[in-house]
């Protein structure tokens, strides 16, 4: 078997396989996003607050990576938080979904 390891922000992440439990968690943080979006129709990403934006990535982290140790909220706040490796994960994870 093989890991696969990214490194986000000067840190080594390893991404989690996909699972059924896993989709599901990562759907109820994009509905919670589009539900947002919806609710703030003229509120640009740039807006939205940085608590809000790390509070997602944060648990979208948690469902598609493994760190150790855990990262915390600071890792998110961080205004040179590498985000574009947490969609780059979810495009990986959502290309696995189907396998029979």
């Amino acid at each position: 078997m093989f890991e696969q390891k990214i490194e986000v922000s000067g840190r080594i992440v390893t991404l989690r396989p996909y699972t059924e439990k896993r989709m599901k968690l990562l759907t109820e943080v994009n509905r919670e996003i589009a539900d947002f979006v919806k609710a703030n129709p003229d509120m640009k990403l740039d807006d939205v607050p940085a608590k809000k934006k790390a509070t997602w990535w944060k648990r979208k982290a948690a469902i598609l990576w493994k760190a150790d140790p855990e990262l915390g909220d600071d890792f998110f706040l961080d205004e040179n938080f590498e985000s574009s490796r947490l969609k780059e994960s979810e495009d990986f994870f959502m290309s696995r979904r189907l396998y029979l």
